[in-house]
């Protein structure tokens, strides 16, 4: 069981999460720790990545979890305000715990504009790409590019933010998996927003095979 000390709010898919204290003491590091990344408009938590973050810890007993703390919106502030936000929250909150428990497995899970600040931050060459990262997945991300490696679904065009992003993210490739479909009128170039929402019912069981997969592949850093 986890030691009050380490500051962590484990939600299921709940609306309430907090960001991680910088009180961590590192002899309670969990093995694995998720990111999770909420879509636009939704209230503060995990939003629509909630679920997967969820399956991933049922199947990983013990594994953690915490929301990136940012606007997650798309006017007051902008949506360009409010992903710059996302991107430096994600930088701050990866780092403050990676320092603290450096040989913990780390999982980012984001959807929408959370998938996009964690595809910003993974491929843009920000600090995080020294920790120990194994496993990303990005549902219905603006910043979507036909083809890169590491896409998964019918999109042959990109989202909106996609000149933002390159199609690739360096030795992080092989972490990544990017779903988007082409009815999405976010991450593609569709019509369809009940695409853009219905990612966790059609890939989810595909990302966290993807996520166990790494996090069991992934060398011990003890």
């Amino acid at each position: 069981m986890l030691s009050p000390t380490l500051s962590i709010v484990l939600l299921a898919g709940s609306a309430l999460a907090s960001p991680l204290s910088h009180q961590l003491k590192r002899q309670t590091c969990p093995s694995i720790h998720i990111f999770g990344a909420r879509e636009t408009t939704a209230s503060p938590g995990y939003g629509s990545a909630g679920q997967l973050v969820d399956n991933i810890i049922s199947s990983n007993p013990g594994a953690t979890s915490e929301a990136i703390d940012y606007p997650a919106s798309g006017d007051n502030p902008s949506y360009a305000e409010s992903r710059q936000t996302g991107v430096s929250a994600v930088n701050s909150q990866v780092a403050a715990f990676a320092e603290q428990c450096p040989d913990t497995k780390l999982v980012l899970v984001g959807y929408s504009q959370g998938a996009e600040i964690f595809d910003l931050a993974l491929c843009e060459g920000t600090s995080i790409s020294q920790y120990n990262i194994v496993a990303a997945i990005m549902f219905g991300a603006p910043t979507f590019n036909a083809g890169a490696s590491f896409d998964v679904g019918t999109c042959s065009a990109g989202g909106f933010d996609s000149s933002l992003a390159g199609t690739t993210c360096g030795s992080f490739e092989s972490s990544i998996q990017s779903y988007c479909d082409s009815a999405d009128p976010y991450c593609c170039t569709g019509s369809d927003a009940n695409v853009h929402n219905g990612y966790e019912a059609e890939y989810g069981a595909d990302a966290l095979s993807f996520v166990n997969s790494k996090l069991a592949s992934a060398p011990s850093m003890c």
